[in-house]
């Protein structure tokens, strides 16, 4: 009895292990993200100050379009917003922008709640877009 109970245990394991093996590999992002906070409020205002992304491209292509998905949580609403970048961003360059992004709601702090690259488009006009998560 003990060794059919290990056999179904191996079989199984081995159905998992195959399974995950003829699994696609998904890409790896090529942008990292280094730093995403939301900025402080100017003088006598309660509304955040903008956002502020630092990251870096992979690859050997340099990207035209960037987007992130940035996500930042108040005392009264989490929010999920997207934002673009636009220019020439060198592959290996580390990328500091901000953006107006957030500068409409009442800041609750620095810390966003998320900070991903969604969509890449390289100057070559080829797109990265980021796996589906549902």
């Amino acid at each position: 009895m003990k060794n059919i109970a290990r056999l179904a245990i191996a079989i199984g394991v081995a159905g998992v292990i195959s399974g995950l093996s003829m699994a696609p590999a998904t890409a790896a992002a090529p942008v990292m993200v280094k730093q995403c906070s939301i900025l402080p409020p100017k003088p006598l205002s309660k509304k955040a100050g903008g956002t502020a992304i630092d990251y870096i491209i992979y690859g050997k292509k340099p990207a035209a379009q960037i987007t992130f998905a940035v996500g930042y949580r108040n005392a009264a609403q989490h929010f999920l917003r997207t934002v673009t970048d636009y220019g020439t961003f060198s592959p290996g360059q580390q990328i500091n922008h901000h953006f107006s992004l957030y500068n409409d709601v009442t800041y609750a702090g620095n810390q966003v709640t998320s900070c991903v690259p969604v969509k890449v488009k390289w100057q070559d006009s080829t797109l990265w877009v980021a796996p589906s998560t549902h």
